[in-house]
């Protein structure tokens, strides 16, 4: 007759030897892989040299409203509510981009000798006028629809407020499909693109 004192004993040890046999079964899980995504303005300006000659333009840095001054890009859902998407930035600060696709575009626009601070610096010359943007709205609407407004002057240098040209920029048949990124991020583009050609045609006037 089997002892009753090492049935708890022995079963305890079937049960174990049962555990570990499931557990080389059981896969171990995997690391996942980060789900962030990192998107850059674009511009399909062909890329051209400061023409020679022509008036000299000190584009200063870029200035954004507070809120924007964030690497997630923002999604308006309402007049007061905006969603920051976590996973979905900016490969790089947003004043810093816009700068870079408005020169490009102001070249391509033959808008003159666009400088920015790096190029006055290494050319040591002045300059003819400066250009002062301020960005007021660059998000997408969670309806589709992309809010992008931009405020510029462009005045001598030194010139008083209110001195010179200047425009509110904001247009209004910019749209994304609503879930890719991307396609905001190309919308933006287009809009910088637009404000370099509103402010070139101001400077041919």
């Amino acid at each position: 007759m089997r002892n009753p004192s090492l049935l708890p004993a022995t079963v305890f040890t079937s049960a174990t030897a049962l555990l570990l046999l499931a557990g080389c079964s059981i896969p171990l899980p995997q690391a996942e892989g980060d789900p962030t995504r990192f998107y850059v303005l674009s511009t399909s300006a062909t890329a051209a040299a400061p023409a020679e000659g022509g008036r000299a333009i000190y584009l200063r840095p870029i200035d954004l409203a507070s809120y924007l001054d964030t690497r997630p890009m923002i999604i308006r859902r309402g007049e007061n509510e905006i969603e920051f998407r976590e996973f979905a930035r900016w490969g790089e600060p947003l004043d810093v981009g816009i700068g870079r696709v408005l020169r490009e575009e102001l070249l391509a626009n033959g808008a003159g000798r666009v400088l920015a601070g790096a190029a006055l610096r290494a050319g040591g010359s002045g300059y003819d006028l400066e250009l002062t943007v301020r960005v007021l709205a660059c998000e997408g609407a969670a309806e589709g629809r992309v809010n992008f407004r931009a405020a510029w002057q462009l005045a001598a240098p030194g010139g008083k407020a209110g001195d010179g040209m200047r425009g509110d920029y904001q247009p209004g048949d910019l749209r994304w499909d609503g879930s890719s990124e991307a396609s905001l991020a190309a919308a933006i583009s287009r809009a910088v693109a637009g404000l370099a050609t509103e402010i070139a045609a101001a400077l041919k006037q």
